[in-house]
């Protein structure tokens, strides 16, 4: 599911050229919003497991993305930025090595898909920083969290 949520992301970061024509008799789609990386409990957790070959990818899509955090102007990603905190596990792990997205608090409703963001803030590079991540990136999981203390 999430590689098609990247994939329908990539497309569309691709431009007009990229995506197919629609024939004129048929009716627009309405345009479905993406659930994957909102937490409406107000905290939440993404999981990314990377090859371990391809984390020095990984970790400079991260270094931009860190950049484009710190120099939004846009009220809500101000917002977003402020909470938004990366880790990378410790523990070793043959398969990937897992870095961790943590948002608390997280604010309902706002999307926090990194390439959406990067998207919006780097459209001239977003392509070729997808493109890294979909190469090292095995999985992603996503978890929304509810506060006990």
């Amino acid at each position: 599911m999430r590689r098609i949520a990247l994939s329908v992301i990539a497309l569309a970061l691709a431009g007009p050229a990229a995506r197919p024509v629609a024939r004129v008799q048929d009716p627009p789609a309405p345009a479905a919003p993406s659930q994957a990386y909102t937490f409406a409990t107000g905290a939440g957790i993404l999981f990314f497991y990377v090859r371990p070959d391809r984390t020095s990818d990984f970790e400079a899509v991260l270094a931009r993305l860190s950049d484009a955090l710190d120099a939004t102007q846009e009220a809500t990603r101000r917002q977003q930025a402020a909470s938004w905190r990366m880790f990378k596990s410790v523990e070793a792990v043959k398969e990937a090595a897992i870095y961790v997205f943590a948002f608390d608090p997280a604010l309902p409703g706002a999307d926090y898909d990194p390439v959406k963001f990067l998207g919006e803030t780097m459209p001239v590079e977003a392509q070729a920083l997808y493109e890294k991540l979909k190469a090292s990136i095995t999985r992603v999981e996503r978890m929304g969290l509810t506060r006990l203390r």
